[in-house]
């Protein structure tokens, strides 16, 4: 009986499986490319270990500066966000600004113009703004009603929030 010649194919495919051996199929080889051991010991590591998640961007208002908030902004009485003496969300009249990760955004107020003094929550497509002010009449500074504040900025879809202290100023 002879081997026609599709046999001989499968026999030659065979022939080659079988002569991988027991233990090399599945296997990974670490090679060094030649590097000494002290040299691969320093070397940096290329992979990420699959345990530890990615640190999550925490989302960060940057300040606003004054010839943005005219350019962006109408003329009137509203609120803004300060730290440290720096804007971080401006709200006058219904529209307001913030730059969270340093991206200007107009934001929309949640609740009624009115009531924006007692603060509440901006929201700009996943991003959310919550100034919370403090207790207490706060104290008139240069025409303002300024209150302390807590801020709470939000990504949709990310675990990550950011609160941060800050004052509340209201006025002309």
């Amino acid at each position: 009986m002879g081997i026609s010649g599709g046999g001989w194919i499968v026999l030659a495919g065979a022939l080659a499986l079988a002569g991988c051996g027991d233990g090399q199929l599945g296997e990974t080889e670490v090679t060094t490319n030649g590097m000494t051991d002290g040299a691969v010991e320093d070397s940096p590591q290329l992979l990420t270990p699959v345990d530890t998640p990615p640190p999550v961007e925490l989302p960060v208002l940057a300040p606003i500066s004054y010839a943005v908030i005219e350019a962006e902004l109408e003329a009137g009485a509203g609120c803004s966000v300060v730290q440290d003496g720096k804007a971080l969300l401006v709200a006058v009249e219904g529209d307001s600004i913030a730059q969270p990760n340093g991206t200007m955004r107009h934001f929309e107020f949640d609740g009624e113009p009115d009531a924006l003094w007692d603060g509440g929550t901006f929201t700009a497509g996943a991003i959310s703004i919550t100034v919370t002010p403090g207790e207490g009449e706060g104290e008139q500074i240069e025409g303002a009603l300024v209150k302390p504040a807590s801020v709470l900025v939000r990504e949709e879809g990310q675990d990550g929030e950011t609160e941060m202290r800050a004052e509340w100023h209201c006025g002309a």
